[in-house]
């Protein structure tokens, strides 16, 4: 076995080695991190608790020894967690953290003799195997699932502090240019010289400008963030009347939306906002039509129009190719699927699933 002269190694005491087979495995354990230039090395905090978990594991062992059968400590397991969270925040990538505990593996495989102890005479090595295979199979899906977690989070928090940036930009600029437009707009129509149709034109005008100053407020103020309806289906019915013409719109909702978080509940909407407005804009449709389905563990929803349609192979651009784009990403962040489907004059099918829970996400990535 290779030995190292510097680092924690050299702080293990050689006389005790025969009769401490914790120490041994981790003086092993060391180095096979060294071996492979594991970043973890550098990492004190990370590599003390790996070391913890070498011996959760080891008792482990001793325990499914002890019962005849595989045993792991539950409890002990959740605390894998922490290995997760700090690695995620050193900056560790997830491909070391997997490679460690892969190399924790190899030490015990390598050294069952030392595992097994007097006990593996009786129940042989297979059930050693087993029970380590076990043990760390589970830790290592723990940690890395916090670690998913714990990144997840650091990326909310840039995101968090772009969006105040991004705030104060729209409220120190495009505000306060949209309010000098409304005044400026104001003194034309004070003015009363227009004729009727030009004054439809302004009021119209007037309406657009409102709607983008309202809409930039509520941006810069950040309650895009919170759900902007009370439910899904009277504020999409609004949309639809305010904004589809002479299109038939039907708009269909079932299940209890309180069962969406506030985010997941907005983005939704702002996706089928966006939906319907490209049917209005691009599809030339007669009719449209808008489901949404909200369970404990899902929400699902399609929206499709009666348009001309288009080919798969088409350029978006002239089509709302960007508000496709957003909605995809939008849907995709939450952890979602997309689907666009179109054909020339059959009209266009969007659908989107998002899970509301991890187990659904794992049956959809499935």
């Amino acid at each position: 076995m290779q030995e190292h002269g510097s680092g924690r190694c050299a702080l293990v005491d050689r006389d005790n080695r025969k009769t401490d087979p914790i120490r041994e495995l981790a003086i092993s354990f060391d180095a096979a991190l060294q071996d492979r230039a594991n970043k973890l090395i550098g990492h004190e905090e990370i590599h003390s608790e790996f070391d913890r978990q070498l011996r959760y594991v080891y008792a482990d062992c001793q325990e499914s020894l002890r019962r005849g059968e595989i045993f792991v400590n539950e409890k002990k397991v959740a605390l894998a967690s922490a290995l997760g969270v700090r690695a995620a925040a050193a900056g560790v990538g997830l491909d070391q953290l997997v490679a460690a505990w892969s190399a924790m593996s190899e030490v015990f495989l390598l050294d069952l003799p030392r595992v097994a102890g007097e006990a593996g005479a009786v129940h042989g090595p297979d059930l050693v195997v087993a029970a380590v295979h076990r043990s760390i199979a589970e830790r290592s899906g723990v940690a890395s699932s916090w670690y998913e977690t714990a990144l997840n989070q650091r990326f909310d928090r840039v995101r968090a502090a772009e969006r105040r940036r991004m705030s104060r930009e729209l409220h120190d600029w495009y505000g306060t240019n949209l309010s000098l437009a409304l005044r400026k707009l104001e003194l034309v129509e004070a003015r009363g010289r227009a004729d009727d149709d030009v004054r439809d034109h302004l009021a119209g005008l007037r309406a657009v400008l409102n709607e983008l100053f309202e809409g930039t407020r509520r941006f810069a103020s950040g309650l895009r963030l919170q759900n902007p309806v009370g439910d899904i289906c009277t504020a999409l019915r609004s949309y639809a009347d305010s904004a589809g013409g002479d299109m038939d719109v039907d708009v269909f909702v079932r299940g209890d939306e309180t069962a969406m978080p506030a985010h997941v509940g907005a983005e939704t909407f702002v996706v089928l906002r966006e939906a319907l407005r490209n049917i209005f804009r691009h599809s030339g449709g007669t009719k449209a039509f808008v489901m949404v389905e909200v369970s404990p563990e899902r929400v699902c929803a399609v929206v499709q129009d009666d348009g001309r349609g288009f080919s798969p192979s088409a350029d978006l651009t002239g089509l709302g190719g960007s508000g496709v784009l957003s909605m995809r990403e939008r849907v995709e962040q939450l952890g979602g699927m997309f689907v666009l489907t179109s054909r020339p004059l059959r009209g266009t099918r969007i659908e989107i699933w998002i899970p509301l829970t991890a187990r659904a996400g794992e049956q959809r990535a499935g």
